[in-house]
């Protein structure tokens, strides 16, 4: 029988991992956020103006997770709900210049550290671990 732990296992221990270690680099650099709250920055840094709903299927977290999130980085002025032109009952998410201001301090922080994850991958390698890791998630949805 094989010994070899289940790959279900391995992702949730990664992910463990990941989130320690991107919180101990925030901590050790003084940057006040969570590994979440980055996560949630870096999307609106590609694109803000998104829904709250928006926001938790693109980070396949439940309602309740995201409207937690959303509300402390708004307590902490880095975002703000705005009115959707097109439905005032609808809210967007923006950032805010706090929140934008941070890119400058977290990305040259983060980006190191997440570049040296895969170094000593080659791209075959890489392509093959997308490729497993998204036929997963497709699995999940």
């Amino acid at each position: 029988m094989d010994q070899s732990p289940r790959i279900s296992l391995l992702i949730s221990q990664a992910l463990g991992l990941y989130r320690l270690r991107i919180n101990a680099l925030l901590a050790q650099h003084h940057i006040d956020l969570t590994s979440e709250m980055v996560t949630v920055l870096r999307v609106l840094w590609q694109r803000e103006g998104r829904k709250q709903q928006e926001l938790a299927d693109l980070l396949h977290k439940d309602k309740a997770s995201i409207t937690k999130v959303i509300h402390n980085m708004e307590k902490r002025g880095l975002v703000a709900r705005v009115a959707d032109e097109t439905d005032a009952r609808n809210k967007k998410i923006v950032l805010t210049q706090q929140g934008q201001a941070l890119k400058k301090e977290v990305l040259p922080v983060l980006d190191p550290f997440l570049d040296s994850l895969t170094a000593d991958f080659d791209e075959k390698e890489l392509a093959a671990a997308r490729a497993v890791l998204s036929a997963i998630i497709r699995q999940l949805q």
